[in-house]
């Protein structure tokens, strides 16, 4: 790809509570990152915490973290439970403090380096760190800078910052805020939809992609996944590359083994396997109960959080498998959640060439358009989803058919080079609406000499 003209790059602060990570946002994130410097701009990277050392420059606010101690407290106050007036006075307080501890950071960071576009993730959509959104809505007025802000989901989707109205102004003015100076980013036809109903602000849909570039092949690193997993040659792997939360609905996918174990009167026959780990008091609750369920139900069940990661890596001498090659060695892709902002589990399927079982979740009817093949299921795990995934793990030629398509359909929509192009017209987007801005504030001021 040609250079930009010097005057077309970008220095660009891509920030979020935490980057290079294995939650779906981070892993998101990284491909932007790729994006933006394929497009020969220079990244900046700032969050609270990172879970592996970043190559390019970086700023660590600790304050921007979810699970820094204050952040969680507001969190806990702002929606947990009704205030009264001396509370909600204690909490604007407290959110005030804690946003005026970050601009200054922030704002240091971003002319020491001469920033000139921000790119903030997830961060003014979803209030997990309020200060944050503060401080940014005021540093974004304060200094005038370009702005493109990317919302995975909303706020107004989850029950839990909604059932008490104790900051309705924060939430109203700042999640997101409604500056001119923004191009807001929404992943999908649904949510650009909800979010033009709930804001009244337009947003460009750029969906989420995959990296046809790097997608993992067998190799002398991964060929042992199996044995050193304890998983046979004759079993089928069921893959939920997932983090463990009641929302992904991981219960369904263990009833699915049970389903397919009972055709084939084995216990055994069927592995499913976890990659994500735990997150918060509530997820471990779940954890508990789909132990229990497996238990019950005699179905092998694998927490790999330990052992699959982002990449590949080693640890007290153990070797640690990249997620994809977890997605390599899969037989089966299961993605039973109720609710996701977009859903890469889904197209990483498609790009692995893996069959994938999906409940139809809202924002897959959008993705499901464009020509893919799924096994889904309507809520309920019924006859025909088992049906169809028996004939899918039995049947070759099914497969092959079915899979083929589902690649050259990602293949189409959802590269990186895609990606590239659609970020490419926003930031002329942007450039168009900088170079309108200064135009008039020269305007104004030769006006005022003359």
């Amino acid at each position: 790809m040609p250079r930009l003209p010097l005057l077309n790059r970008k220095k660009v602060a891509l920030i979020h509570s935490q980057l290079l990570c294995i939650d779906g946002v981070s892993l998101e994130t990284e491909k932007w990152i790729k994006a933006y410097r394929e497009l020969g701009h220079e990244v900046f990277l700032v969050a609270g915490k990172f879970c592996t050392q970043p190559k390019i420059p970086f700023k660590v606010i600790p304050e921007l973290a979810l699970d820094h101690p204050t952040v969680e407290s507001i969190k806990r106050m702002a929606f947990e439970a009704p205030l009264g007036e001396d509370e909600t006075k204690a909490l604007k307080d407290l959110i005030s403090s804690t946003a005026k501890k970050i601009k200054p950071v922030l704002k240091e960071f971003i002319q020491k380096n001469h920033i000139t576009l921000l790119s903030i993730e997830n961060v003014l959509a979803i209030p997990a760190n309020i200060p944050l959104g503060i401080a940014l809505k005021e540093l974004i007025e304060e200094l005038n800078i370009p702005t493109i802000m990317r919302h995975h989901d909303f706020f107004w989707e989850r029950s839990y910052y909604i059932k008490y109205n104790n900051v309705p102004g924060i939430l109203g003015k700042a999640f997101p805020p409604k500056l001119n100076r923004i191009e807001h980013v929404t992943i999908s036809k649904i949510a650009q939809q909800d979010f033009l109903r709930w804001t009244g602000v337009d947003s460009t849909v750029i969906e989420n992609a995959v990296d046809f570039r790097v997608l993992a092949k067998a190799d002398s690193y991964n060929r042992d996944f199996r044995k050193e997993l304890g998983i046979g040659k004759d079993q089928f792997l069921l893959l939920q590359p997932t983090r463990i939360l009641e929302r992904k609905r991981i219960e369904r996918s263990v009833e699915l083994a049970a389903a397919l174990n009972k055709v084939y009167k084995n216990d055994d026959k069927c592995v499913l396997i976890i990659t994500g780990p735990t997150s918060g008091p509530e997820s471990k609750t779940y954890f508990e109960q789909l132990v229990k369920k497996a238990r019950e139900l005699s179905v092998d069940i694998l927490f790999a959080s330990d052992r699959v990661y982002i990449h590949r890596l080693k640890k007290d001498g153990k070797k640690i498998y990249s997620i994809d090659d977890a997605y390599f060695h899969a037989d089966l892709i299961c993605f039973p959640s109720d609710i996701e902002g977009f859903g890469n589990v889904v197209i990483e399927a498609a790009a692995y060439k893996k069959p994938l079982f999906v409940n139809n979740y809202p924002v897959l009817r959008d993705i499901k358009a464009k020509g893919f093949d799924f096994i889904e299921m309507d809520q309920n795990l019924d006859k025909q989803v088992v049906d169809k995934t028996l004939l899918i793990l039995r049947d070759k030629k099914a497969r092959d058919v079915m899979l083929k398509k589902n690649f050259e359909v990602a293949k189409k929509h959802y590269s990186v080079e895609a990606l590239e192009f659609s970020l490419g017209k926003l930031i002329d987007k942007v450039d168009q609406w900088n170079l309108e801005r200064m135009l008039s504030e020269f305007h104004s001021v030769i006006y005022r000499f003359t």
